[in-house]
């Protein structure tokens, strides 16, 4: 569904669940991270842009005694006080992500209270074009615009609320900013460039009628709210900085590939792959967005096949189905460059390539990834999109 099909879904979902018409809509974009994997939480640098896959929450003002939430997944409907809320749990979960930006909101001193909402989406749960982030910059938008906030007037800062939320009591993901700023700030035609440690950011060029974007979808969900693989690679990133630099505050950001060479020596062999990753994925972000300032999408397809061999041989966070894809795809005429996207252990692979190629690549990816796991990718075509907006009704 494009963007104003899924705005127009949720808006009749919501009528025909609860009888009456929403006062305002919410809506924001998943993303693809082109460069810059796992380097947000490390204060360094990322490559990304919103994609024409959206999540609207339709809503308005409850009459009834509780806040109501329902969705057109396999989810059930989900009831509580806005003023009284406890964690989810079971089939309920999705529904923290909703309550911890009401949490937030409230801490600025924005009223938010009981509201029905009805959410719709066409970003593939899992998919590792962060479901997430679209859910909570969302819902942030519904209910900054139900309840107006000057907070609203800034994306960034829309941004910085949403990875709170996602990072704490409800949700608990140990998140960066990445998925949050790229969802609330994208920007249709560009990619983004982020500083993750000063949250300066500039649009750099991304010219879809010379750079298709196309993500492969392994199917192979993941869950970042359950910890795991993520949480451990946020500690040992942790862990290796501090022993670096000889300091608690000290961020992977601050390790240069000199230093890392030099006192790398007596770091624990997992610790250092870990760093080695971050320290060279930080550099590999830059160099891509001065290539794309000057066109040059070669490069940028170079530094894509490195960061995801360095995601796959250093930082461990990729998989078979990944791997397989980005494969077949790098192999192929027309083809800039490919690589995992998202958290990893699962998700996508984020092709870039020549536009008047897409049909030999996704036969060429379908074929490949049904001969081996019996099963076909599910391949999605963007572009860089627009960002979050509020809509009053």
């Amino acid at each position: 569904m494009t963007r104003e099909q899924v705005i127009e879904a949720a808006r009749a979902a919501f009528l025909a669940h609860y009888g009456v018409a929403p006062t305002a809509v919410g809506v924001a974009p998943g993303r693809v991270e082109l460069l810059g994997n796992h380097t947000d939480y490390n204060e360094g640098f990322v490559l990304t842009a919103a994609v024409d896959y959206v999540t609207a929450i339709a809503g308005a003002h409850s009459e009834r005694p509780l806040t109501y939430l329902a969705t057109s997944a396999d989810f059930p409907e989900v009831t509580f006080d806005p003023s009284a809320m406890e964690k989810s749990t079971g089939e309920d979960r999705w529904a923290n992500y909703i309550k911890g930006i009401i949490d937030e909101l409230q801490k600025t001193g924005t009223p938010v209270g009981k509201f029905a909402g009805f959410v719709v989406s066409s970003v593939p749960d899992g998919s590792g074009l962060s479901s997430s982030a679209a859910l909570l910059v969302a819902t942030a938008r519904l209910l900054t615009t139900l309840w107006p906030d000057p907070l609203a007037d800034s994306p960034m800062e829309l941004a910085k609320l949403a990875r709170r939320a996602e990072n704490g009591r409800f949700v608990g993901a140990p998140v960066g900013l990445l998925d949050q700023f790229s969802s609330a700030c994208g920007l249709a035609g560009n990619a983004l460039f982020l500083d993750c440690r000063s949250f300066a950011w500039r649009a750099v060029p991304l010219p879809s009628d010379k750079a298709g974007i196309l993500i492969a979808n392994t199917n192979v969900k993941h869950e970042l709210a359950a910890g795991g693989g993520y949480s451990e690679r946020h500690g040992q990133c942790l862990q290796a900085a501090r022993q670096l630099l000889g300091r608690g505050d000290a961020k992977l950001r601050d390790v240069t590939p000199a230093l890392l060479e030099s006192k790398g020596i007596g770091l624990n062999p997992v610790l250092k792959q870990r760093a080695h990753h971050i320290v060279y994925e930080n550099a590999r972000v830059e160099k891509a967005a001065e290539a794309l300032e000057r066109g040059d999408l070669a490069e940028v397809g170079k530094l894509m096949k490195q960061s995801h061999e360095s995601c796959r041989r250093y930082f461990e966070n990729s998989c078979d189905e990944v791997d397989l894809l980005v494969e077949v795809a790098s192999a192929l005429p027309g083809v800039y460059g490919a690589k995992l996207t998202g958290g990893g252990w699962g998700g996508s692979a984020v092709i870039l390539h020549d536009p008047t190629v897409i049909e030999n690549l996704k036969a060429a990816l379908t074929e490949s990834y049904t001969t081996k796991f019996g099963k076909a990718p599910t391949l999605l075509t963007t572009t860089a999109a627009q960002g979050a907006e509020g809509i009053a009704l």
